[in-house]
Order: structure tokens, then sequence, then C-alpha cells
């Protein structure tokens, strides 16, 4: 199936014009879209889906993003794409994994369970009884984080002057989000130094999901991205993987 388009097939009128068919491009698309407006998407790269997009070579599959997503399986999801699904009425086949592998740099492996039932023993045996407190720490510190920015949605937040309208039908979600909407767009190696993780098997573990959810390490994603894995960790929800890939953990 292609997905490449034609110039004959793009309109010479439109209500709203889409440069750029990345997520946010195609999120806004599909919303407007969805809203009865004629939207056209350009896109200058041979393909759409930005940093979503993948291709083949000679055998071998690429991915041009981070290969970590969650939150797409469950209903109640504080995924904002989730939402954009819920909202157009479409939806995937989501492959739910229990599990991921893992491979140390001394060659050891194992499969990691989503979730915080079996990772204290992960954290006792390869980081020590130190890994164990700093990461139950971290976890507490970051539950109000988790909480203001499930408690109002990211689709109700607008840039123009009508915000405060569509605010003020969540007066209370959104002192709870204000409370800490600061500390949400800093960058998560913040709060690492605020409650003074050291072990260096906690600090590698916790800069392979940031670089898995943004592609950076901590000092470059915004505890915003980081609260809705601790989210899922912190009520025992599984975590959703697609375009899944091992993960290595350096010392």
């Amino acid at each position: 199936m292609t997905t490449r388009a034609v110039k004959s097939e793009v309109p010479e009128e439109a209500d709203v014009v889409v440069i750029g068919s990345g997520l946010a491009g195609l999120s806004c698309a599909a919303l407007l879209s969805h809203c009865n407006r004629n939207v056209v998407v350009l896109e200058s790269h041979d393909a759409p889906g930005g940093a979503a997009h993948s291709w083949t070579r000679r055998g071998f599959h690429f991915e041009s993003g981070p290969s970590l997503y969650s939150g797409f399986s469950i209903d109640r999801s504080p995924n904002p794409l989730k939402n954009i699904f819920q909202i157009t009425g479409e939806d995937c086949e989501w492959i739910k994994y229990d599990r991921w592998g893992t491979v140390l740099p001394n060659g050891k492996r194992f499969a990691a369970k989503i979730g915080p039932e079996e990772f204290d023993d992960v954290l006792l045996e390869h980081g020590g009884p130190d890994a164990v407190m700093e990461f139950k720490a971290l976890m507490k510190r970051m539950e109000p984080l988790s909480n203001a920015a499930q408690a109002l949605t990211s689709l109700a937040l607008r840039e123009d002057p009508g915000a405060i309208f569509t605010l003020l039908k969540y007066p209370r979600e959104l002192v709870a989000t204000l409370s800490q909407g600061a500390a949400l767009n800093e960058p998560f190696i913040n709060v690492m130094e605020e409650m003074n993780v050291k072990n260096k098997f906690v600090k590698n573990w916790l800069d392979m999901l940031s670089f898995l959810l943004q592609g950076l390490p901590a000092s470059g994603t915004m505890n915003a991205v980081m609260v809705g894995e601790f989210l899922e960790l912190l009520y025992l929800d599984l975590s959703i993987f697609i375009f899944f890939t091992c993960c290595f953990v350096g010392f």
C-alpha cells in the first residue's frame, strides 16, 4: 500500500494546511478533519509519520524514532495520542508485552517484568540494597507529578485567549496541574539530582527509559514524558510496547 501523495490529488483550496506529517501534524489534521474542516497535509519527505515511520532495507527493519510507547490498550489512558484515537473513532490492534528483553554489557540477559512485582529483585541483584531504596524514594517523589499530569488532559490546553474558558471547565484539575506545572516541564535529571540518585545501575536504567521514551538521556527528557511510565509502575498497569527492541543498560 502506498502512502505517497500525488500532485493531482492535492486540492487547490482548503480550510487548513498542515505543514509536516509527523505525529504532531497528523494529530492536528485528524482532529481538524473530525471537526469537519477540509484539511491538507504537506510533507517534503517521501513517507509520512516523522519519527514514527519505519523502513526496510535488504531484509533489515529500521525505525527513525524511540521504540517505546505506552498506554494505548487501556481506555482511561494518560497518553494524549490515545485520546486522539478515541476522539476520531480510530483504533489499532495493540501488541501487549508483560516483559522486556534486557542485555547487560557483561553479556547477561534476562526478561524484566513490566510493573513493580519483580523489579525489586532486578534492582537488588544488579544494583544492591541502595538501588532498591533509591528507586522506591524516586517513585514516591514522582507520584504527585504523575497525578498532576493525568489530572488535566493535554487536549484541554490551548494557546489562544479562549484557553481560559476551556480551562475553567476543570477547576480542580487545573489547580492540581498548576501546582506541579513548572516541574513537569523541567528535565528529569533535576528530580534525580534532587533525590540524590547515585546508584550506577539505577541511573543507567533511568537513562535507558528516557532514551526509549524520547530518544534522549535523562538530562534532555522532560518530567512530563517520564511520569507516564512511573504512573504505570505506581498503579500496576502493563506498559504497551510497539516496535519492541532489546534494552541495553551500561555501567
